[in-house]
């Protein structure tokens, strides 16, 4: 019953926000920032966006693919946010790989 929990506990991080397809994901590109997808706002959530990642790993786009949010700010601040990610380095990658992140905002 234990691990039960403890595998429970570890999987309910995962579920506000991840990543959640895309040739970044099919290749097993990891992530090396330690960002979370679960942020603050004024109201709760979830976006889908897809990123741009470069070669250097960094996100060198984000655009609006899906979300709940009546808030255009808060789509901005998401934004903003996901430019901050940071993948593997690698020059056997392609220029740009994408790959699709949910994102969940809830209200403190």
């Amino acid at each position: 019953m234990q691990r039960l929990v403890i595998i429970f506990s570890l999987f309910c991080g995962t579920a506000y926000g991840q990543l959640m397809s895309g040739t970044l994901m099919d290749e097993g590109r990891q992530m090396t920032s330690g960002s979370k997808f679960i942020v603050e706002g004024v109201k709760s959530g979830t976006a889908k966006f897809e990123l741009a990642v470069s070669r250097e790993g960094n996100v060198t786009s984000v655009r609006l693919v899906e979300s709940n949010l009546k808030s255009t700010p808060a789509e901005f601040e998401l934004k903003n946010y996901l430019k901050s990610f940071t993948f593997e380095k690698g020059n056997h990658y392609p220029k740009f790989h994408h790959v699709v992140v949910k994102m969940t905002v809830v209200k403190p």
